[in-house]
């Protein structure tokens, strides 16, 4: 597919944010990083980052990683330990991860996962260097932990699709008591994932 007809595709209004996460994870995952600058200036331009809020209180979690499930009594403790379960399945992913995301020209806004943990916020963020904001995961890695619950959910499912891995069958990021935007958005991954193979198909 070429990219005018993709980024025709990408902006369609009816397009929802969980369908233009899942095709953006998608199109790093295939290392088509034109494909996925397109689809994070859509997001940029339709949703843009709202900080998140602090003090909400922890929310019990059950997080699953192949035939292991674990509870949490919160979603950073959740996701920070699918993170490290997806650094021991594949050695490489953060480093994949972090190549394509340099790539696809995303630097400047930070990154979700990074070897330096200045990098994973913007230049003048009041976050950058605040151990509140990061923590340590993988082998030498940081990753940004200051994110929604929905949030959270996106970046596991971009670090699934560079290692192979399939929502629900391999692993799974349970919020008891989720917002209706995360319960939306995952059960829309699966036919976000379909619409995005049919594009690359034709």
């Amino acid at each position: 597919m070429d990219i005018e007809r993709f980024t025709a595709q990408v902006r369609n209004p009816t397009r929802t944010r969980e369908e233009l996460e899942t095709m953006r994870a998608n199109a790093i995952a295939k290392n088509a990083t034109e494909f996925a600058r397109v689809v994070d200036d859509v997001l940029r331009e339709r949703f843009p980052n709202k900080p998140t809020k602090k003090g909400g209180g922890k929310t019990p979690t059950t997080a699953m990683f192949r035939s292991r499930t674990e509870h949490f009594e919160s979603g950073k403790e959740a996701y920070l330990w699918l993170v490290d379960q997806f650094c021991g399945f594949h050695k490489t992913v953060l480093a994949e991860y972090d190549q394509l995301h340099t790539r696809a020209g995303s630097r400047s806004r930070g990154k979700r996962f990074s070897r330096n943990h200045l990098s994973l916020f913007p230049e003048g963020s009041s976050r950058r260097g605040d151990p509140t904001y990061y923590a340590a995961v993988g082998d030498g890695w940081y990753a940004d932990v200051n994110l929604n619950h929905d949030d959270k959910y996106a970046a596991l499912l971009q670090l699934s699709y560079l290692a192979n891995l399939e929502y629900e069958r391999d692993w799974e990021f349970k919020v008891h008591g989720a917002t209706e935007q995360l319960t939306e958005h995952q059960e829309r991954v699966i036919r976000g994932q379909k619409l995005l193979d049919e594009l690359f198909a034709e």
